[in-house]
């Protein structure tokens, strides 16, 4: 199995993260939002998600995956830096699509402090 995970956003005007986080209360440090969609085709499995920051500080972050399929166990991991109040859009793609359990685990550079974990059926 091959994993390709890449930040899918691009920057995003004030107005526009003015309009994201007045959608959605502030959560504290860095969380998962969203609805995760689980998208298929040609052999491919794309699983989109969203990281929110809802601090007044910019942070540093790192996402790791982990993926578990008839034994085998994958791992991927990025870090990335995000601003106040801002949100970041990923793209996790695998190119196996055997069914297994991903988890997707949050947390902030250079302490390794886990701020959040999600697991997903695939």
């Amino acid at each position: 199995m091959i994993l390709q995970l890449v930040e899918s956003d691009r920057p995003k005007t004030f107005l526009k993260k003015l309009a994201e986080y007045t959608a959605s209360p502030p959560k504290p440090i860095l969380r998962f939002y969203g609805p995760i969609d689980k998208k298929s085709g040609m052999g491919k499995r794309h699983i989109l998600f969203s990281v929110r920051n809802g601090v007044l500080l910019p942070l540093l972050y790192s996402v790791t995956i982990k993926v578990n399929y008839y034994g085998f166990t994958d791992y991927c991991r990025k870090d990335d830096h995000i601003g106040p109040f801002s949100v970041d859009d990923w793209r996790l793609t695998l190119e196996n699509i055997e069914p297994g359990q991903l988890t997707i685990i949050l947390g902030i550079v250079p302490f390794e402090i886990t701020t959040d974990t999600m697991m997903v059926a695939i």
